[in-house]
């Protein structure tokens, strides 16, 4: 296989007529970074237990290098690759110690290695293939129909990293003003989310031990009035919603992944228009949304006595005086299709700001959620509908039904000493009208510079406009010396931490949630060659 792919390689770059270039010199480019950031946690209330913070959250060293090889006039091909030492010790055991990767752990990470090959077969088509990532629309970071590569939130200060994934990209330029591009992309990779995700799923205790929250299923009305029946005194368990009788195991969350089939490859097509001041494409995507949506759930109850069974196996943790819960949830990537439009329009009158404008119509799988509880082994009778004969808690978290997600934005600069940025969303990266809906978002962004750029001063916000929920994140930046720059910085959430009602999923805080993340104050330092 790998002598087929090198013969395959080497016939395109053959069929790209043009003169090999002179030298190694002249073939090939290096450019890159080193970048350090230190975070430390200023609060100790948004972590996994009360009492958590104010500690080093960070302690970063990146080498990012890009390669561009350039052998003929035609073909291009390029690596770009991550050195990450993460900067915290990891050995927890004396043989541990003997292992430098453990107490300096790293990792390499590949974010781009492709081979583009210009004017073959035909001199207005341009091909690409390897792993790459994409970037479709107009509007500023939050662009509903990019939808080829999944987002990479694992570094909670950086919404533009992307999951790289492995493409074959076709390119054709029929005119100066008209530009098609094809996309195929064979497997699905899902986002990656921060640290804090599993917070989602976390239990909360009050300042006695006892179970203060759980994570709350997505469940309708007539659902959310089932569930807190099982915990009142009339329920199996006759607790009268007493959460001290409880004893909670730690949640389990399992992801459906969608199979490594053809049937599960993405495609996606866009048409690129320019005119003038204004640019704008249409588009369309086949795929999987990026982000995991609640898809099953099963609660494992033992009563005091009562015998092990289901999940509620592991001995260490059971409590014989209380009621021992286990809960297993699942999350799956629905189906979409997405068509897509957007625009910007750009003046050469100075005084005159940008505008930006991007718009989705997502076609969704519809997404139906079922919960299921056992007491001692014994399924219970859940479902109120003679017609559910599996005897669960059912509720759609995801209608099938079409759905928009959108932004507009305006941006204004004077000279190289101030720009604004300001812009409405229409639902968030993770939002795809479940049972959480789709949130309306203010985003602003402004900076100041002084001493000739040496200096900058930017502050961006965003504010959840349905929950009043919001994000502040203010940055200074000196440029010490050409391609040298040191950042301060802080980025802060309010909200609640907590529902407004713990059985309803919609009640979640966008910001506020533990998921989102914690308030941090940092220390970066960047050279780039």
């Amino acid at each position: 296989m790998k002598h087929k792919t090198t013969l395959l390689l080497a016939g395109v770059i053959l069929l790209a007529s043009g003169s090999a270039k002179a030298n190694w010199a002249e073939m090939i480019s290096l450019s890159g970074s080193l970048e350090s950031d230190v975070r430390f946690i200023t609060d100790n209330w948004r972590g996994a237990k009360k009492g958590q913070g104010y500690e080093f959250e960070m302690n970063r060293n990146d080498i990012n290098l890009r390669l561009r090889a350039d052998p003929t006039e035609r073909v291009q091909a390029v690596v770009d690759t991550r050195l990450r030492f993460f900067g915290f010790n990891e050995a927890a055991t004396l043989p541990e110690l003997i292992s430098r990767e453990r107490i300096d752990p790293f990792s390499f990470q590949l974010t781009e290695a492709y081979v583009a090959v210009r004017g073959v077969p035909w001199s207005k088509m341009d091909i690409k293939i390897g792993r790459m990532i994409q970037t479709w629309g107009t509007v500023d970071m939050f662009n509903p129909t990019d939808n080829l590569n999944a987002r990479d939130f694992s570094d909670p200060l950086n919404f533009m990293d992307k999951v790289p994934n492995q493409m074959l990209e076709i390119d054709i330029y029929p005119t100066d003003w008209l530009t098609l591009q094809a996309v195929w992309v064979p497997t699905f990779k899902p986002a990656q989310l921060p640290p804090s995700a599993v917070l989602g799923f976390a239990l909360e205790y009050d300042d006695n031990g006892c179970v203060a929250g759980f994570p709350a299923p997505p469940l309708d009305a007539d659902g959310r009035a089932v569930l807190g029946s099982l915990f009142s005194a009339d329920g199996p368990f006759g607790i009268d919603l007493d959460l001290c009788r409880l004893n909670f195991a730690n949640p389990e969350v399992r992801t459906v992944m969608p199979k490594a089939g053809i049937s599960n490859s993405q495609a996606a097509a866009r048409a690129k228009f320019q005119a003038g001041p204004v640019d704008f494409s249409l588009s369309y995507y086949y795929g999987r949304f990026k982000f995991p949506v609640a898809y099953t759930a099963v609660a494992d109850v033992m009563s005091p006595g009562g015998k092990t069974s289901g999940f509620v196996t592991d001995s260490k943790t059971i409590d014989p005086k209380k009621y021992n819960v286990k809960y297993v949830a699942e999350v799956m990537y629905p189906r979409m299709q997405v068509i897509g439009a957007d625009f910007a329009y750009s003046s050469d009158n100075p005084w005159v700001p940008g505008f930006k404008a991007e718009a989705a119509l997502i076609l969704p799988e519809k997404v139906d959620f079922g919960m299921s509880a056992f007491l001692d082994g014994e399924k219970l009778d859940l479902g109120k509908d003679p017609a559910n004969p599996m005897r669960t808690i059912t509720s759609t978290n995801g209608s099938g039904k079409p759905f928009v997600k959108a932004t507009v934005g305006v941006d204004w600069s004077y000279s190289d000493i101030f720009y604004i940025n300001l812009m409405y969303v229409y639902g968030f990266f993770d939002e795809f009208n479940d049972r959480f809906g789709l949130h309306h978002f203010f985003v602003g962004a402004t900076e100041f510079k002084f001493l000739q750029s040496e200096l900058q001063i930017r502050m961006s916000s965003v504010l959840d406009m349905t929950d009043l929920s919001a994000m502040i994140y203010p940055q200074l930046t000196w440029i010490v010396a050409p391609a040298v720059e040191l950042s301060f910085g802080y980025m802060h959430f309010f909200g609640d931490t907590s529902p407004r009602d713990p059985l309803d999923f919609a009640t979640k805080s966008r910001f506020g949630q533990k998921a989102t993340g914690r308030n941090v104050a940092f220390m970066k330092a960047k050279v780039t060659f």
